[in-house]
């Protein structure tokens, strides 16, 4: 396999997850600070308050033909430990398959199909043999710490001021893709239907937050910083093929490395601006802007890459509702999700 074919393995798992994050045009790995940080960041699910969250999410892409979906779940197990489990899943449908129809054999010049109608397509020729399903998933499992400068120590500086928080996060995951055939196949087609590929692979993560900058600068009031960084597929992760002789794909490592500034200056609401830069794909720049309108409201947009998106989050209780909209080359996809903190 060529490396630039193999630069688009397990391609299914960089597209995010969490409406909130995709918003924002996934400048994520700075923020971090909810259950979808097991895929961002994962030192991030340190720094979560609550005991327990649970983030779904859906998507239905190319105008239906696949579907994209997510549930991400974290735990302070002990004061000092996290642990977060996300279950990430892609998946097409119904793929047709038109086995060794001669009319449409590449080779068939067109003053040939003309001319002799044998090589003309048929009307049972539109009709598949069988029908393909694309399944792809991983399961990750997360575990992450923290610490926080001690008050006492941080107030030496003399001013008033609330300490850095320190963070660090590691990723292991276990990644599935099958080709299943359904309907009427002969021995070759069946054969071909049924091939499957599994590996695993680790990420490792940091999340540095200083929530203000009165103690360093001298700068009361004007908000703070986060800087994150997330080494995913460390070593790379090799997916092997139930193929004979086995094949190999590899995910090649990827850098995420994110800033993320946030203030109350504007009205007195939050205003939080994140850029991020990714290694993978030659180098991608992401960018993102979320306002609180009010505290149940706040409206997000970004770039990724060279694509606008576009979200709303909504807060009710313990329960958020995030939408989020990117704009594609070819079509539009939509996503939702939900998140449950308790």
């Amino acid at each position: 396999m060529s490396a630039s074919a193999e630069n688009y393995t397990g391609d299914f798992l960089t597209n995010g997850i969490g409406a909130r994050a995709l918003g924002l045009g996934g400048a994520y790995v700075s923020i971090a600070d909810d259950a979808t940080a097991t895929y961002w960041n994962p030192a991030g699910i340190a720094g979560i308050d609550q005991k327990y969250q649970v983030s779904l999410m859906h998507a239905a892409r190319r105008s239906g033909l696949g579907s994209f979906s997510n549930v991400s779940g974290i735990s302070k197990i002990i004061p000092h430990l996290t642990i977060g489990l996300s279950w990430i899943s892609a998946g097409i449908d119904d793929i047709p398959i038109y086995y060794d129809v001669p009319a449409f054999d590449i080779n068939i010049s067109a003053e040939q199909r003309k001319n002799d109608p044998k090589f003309r397509p048929r009307e049972q020729d539109f009709i598949p043999a069988g029908y393909l399903n694309d399944s792809e998933n991983a399961y990750v499992l997360s575990l992450a710490s923290g610490f926080t400068i001690s008050q006492s120590w941080w107030d030496n500086f003399g001013r008033d001021s609330i300490p850095p928080e320190f963070l660090f996060g590691i990723n292991t995951k276990v990644i599935f893709q099958s080709f299943n055939g359904v309907g009427e196949l002969d021995e070759t087609t069946s054969q071909f239907a049924n091939y499957g590929s599994s590996g695993y692979g680790f990420d490792a993560g940091m999340l540095v937050r200083l929530p203000d900058l009165n103690a360093i600068f001298g700068l009361e009031n004007v908000g703070g910083f986060a800087f994150g960084f997330n080494l995913q597929d460390i070593s790379q992760t090799t997916l092997t093929w139930n193929t004979v002789p086995a094949q190999k794909e590899s995910i090649p490592s990827n850098t995420n490395i994110g800033l993320t500034y946030f203030t109350n200056l504007l009205f007195n609401r939050e205003l939080i601006v994140s850029y991020q830069w990714q290694a993978r794909y030659g180098g991608q720049t992401h960018l993102g802007i979320e306002y609180e309108l009010t505290p149940q409201l706040a409206l997000r947009t970004g770039l990724r890459d060279s694509r606008f998106t576009s979200g709303i989050g909504i807060q009710l209780k313990q329960f958020r509702l995030d939408y989020a909209l990117l704009i594609g080359d070819l079509i539009n996809t939509h996503f939702l999700s939900v998140l449950w903190a308790f």
